[in-house]
């Protein structure tokens, strides 16, 4: 931004001795009044343009003006002296070619110098200036809402308020933002800094964004290159801090949300490169599961077909002897055979290979039994009371043995063909365990009978099976024939 250059006539030794004088015999306020009585020009004056034919009345006139500093050396301009001063009612720029005497906000000066207009700016062009820092006080800023209705009233004056960005933008000297106040007929005004701001820099625009709220505090400028055609005003800021954010910024919004949507994204990114990983072990683990619970059914159907065939032989073998015992032992070895070859077939069968439904089992296990005495077909009615249970293979082979040898205990002792025979079969859940029950309206037990005898296959398998299943074994005569209880855990 080039600006006019002024040269600085130096006071004489008499003028400098009478302005020591001034500053430290004299009042403050008595040499301002004989400053003012004698020559001090009005703000106003220097304005004037009585033909409105943008030419000021006074443009090159020797003025003496006075006034408090609002802005101090050295910002606006690092080199030259751009600077404003002002009163209660308005404010002037100052211009000069160099800073003789640096001075802050709220200093009294009193400027010599010509009347002059730069791209608009009505101002002065110092040859001299005092500073007088003892009666220090900084202006209290004017309305901003004021300053955007009238501008023109308030030049070279400190203002501050709140207002809304409607508009930022940058220039080949400087950058902006346009704000409103908020009420349609007080218009807008630009808040401008220049490229010859010392802390040009430390003025971040870019955390803010049209529609941000935020509060300035700067001087009432006018200028425009192209003046007269036409005018601009605007609000010059002094230091970062008389911008300040009223709400969250946008732009912080923004990159919050801009941060969050690329977590997410990594995260849903991750999430679906692990998935896909997931699927693809759990697919081959499944395919693999699928092979072993191929194999196993194989292996279960082919296991109950070996013990298929090892109980054809055994009926091979019956049909080839007549020894009477031969024949019991052989059907006994028959029926444990088909029991465990039942287990086997239900396994293949299940879509579980490792559990079976224990009251299925039993039900077809008793049927089975009934059918191969065939001279009970008749004779003996089965009754059933089962709760559905799902009980592991390893626990339902001894299950399926002991029903086993209790149902063929029960047709060979507790049955006649000439009498009308019960079996009764149970099967219960309670209170986490499980109770099976097998009862009969045979002759009962004889007396001394013994479950662990040696002498007994039978009673002795019982007490084996029931051993394993970790059951409590209650067995008694009823008024009816006999009753053998075994509670064991579910789990």
């Amino acid at each position: 931004m080039k600006k006019q250059v002024c040269k600085i006539n130096l006071p004489g030794i008499g003028l400098c001795a009478l302005m020591f004088l001034f500053q430290f015999t004299i009042p403050l306020e008595y040499s301002f009044g004989q400053v003012t009585d004698d020559s001090l020009w009005p703000f106003s004056k220097i304005r004037t343009d009585i033909n409105s034919d943008n030419e000021l009345d006074y443009l090159g006139e020797e003025v003496t003006i006075t006034g408090i500093a609002n802005i101090g050396t050295g910002l606006l301009h690092e080199h030259y002296l751009q600077a404003f001063v002002q009163n209660d009612s308005t404010g002037m720029s100052i211009f000069a070619m160099q800073i003789d005497t640096p001075f802050k906000p709220g200093d009294s000066l009193v400027v010599h110098g010509k009347v002059q207009r730069y791209s608009g700016l009505a101002e002065v062009s110092a040859d001299s200036y005092q500073v007088f820092s003892k009666a220090s006080r900084i202006p209290a800023p004017k309305s901003l809402k004021k300053a955007i209705a009238n501008p023109s009233e308030y030049l070279g004056m400190l203002v501050e308020g709140d207002g809304s960005i409607i508009e930022k933008g940058s220039t080949y000297n400087g950058k902006y933002l346009r704000i409103s106040s908020g009420e349609l007929a007080s218009g807008t005004i630009m808040v401008y800094v220049s490229n010859f701001h010392k802390l040009y820099n430390q003025f971040n625009f870019d955390v803010l964004s049209t529609g941000d709220k935020i509060s300035v505090k700067g001087i009432i400028s006018e200028y425009n290159p192209e003046f007269p055609e036409a005018r601009t005003y605007k609000l010059f800021l002094r230091t970062p801090e008389d911008l300040e954010y009223l709400d969250f910024p946008k732009y912080y919004m923004l990159l919050i949300i801009g941060g969050l949507v690329l977590i997410t994204a990594l995260i849903i990114g991750w999430v679906v490169v692990l998935r896909n990983q997931v699927d693809s072990k759990t697919s081959k683990i499944q395919q693999s599961l699928k092979e072993k619970e191929i194999l196993l059914q194989e292996i279960h159907h082919r296991v109950k077909n070996s013990l298929a065939i090892v109980s054809g032989l055994i009926e091979l073998q019956l049909d080839s002897t007549n020894s009477d015992e031969a024949k019991s032992v052989l059907q006994d070895s028959q029926t444990r055979i088909r029991s465990m070859a039942l287990i086997h077939e239900k396994l293949y069968q299940n879509k579980s290979l490792s559990d079976i439904t224990l009251n299925t089992y039993v039900k077809e296990l008793v049927e089975a039994i009934h059918s191969t005495f065939t001279e009970y077909n008749e004779a003996v009615d089965l009754k059933f009371n089962l709760d559905e249970i799902e009980l592991d293979v390893d626990r339902v082979i001894p299950c399926g043995l002991l029903i086993n040898e209790l149902v063929v205990n029960a047709f060979k002792h507790a049955f006649q063909k000439d009498r009308q025979g019960v079996l009764e079969v149970g099967l219960l859940k309670e209170n986490g365990n499980i109770k099976l029950s097998v009862s009969d309206n045979g002759p009962g037990l004889p007396e001394g009978f013994d479950l662990g005898s040696e002498n007994n296959l039978g009673s002795l398998l019982i007490d084996t099976f029931a051993k394993q299943l970790n059951a409590e074994i209650d067995i008694k005569n009823t008024e009816v024939g006999s009753k053998f209880k075994f509670t064991f855990p579910n789990n």
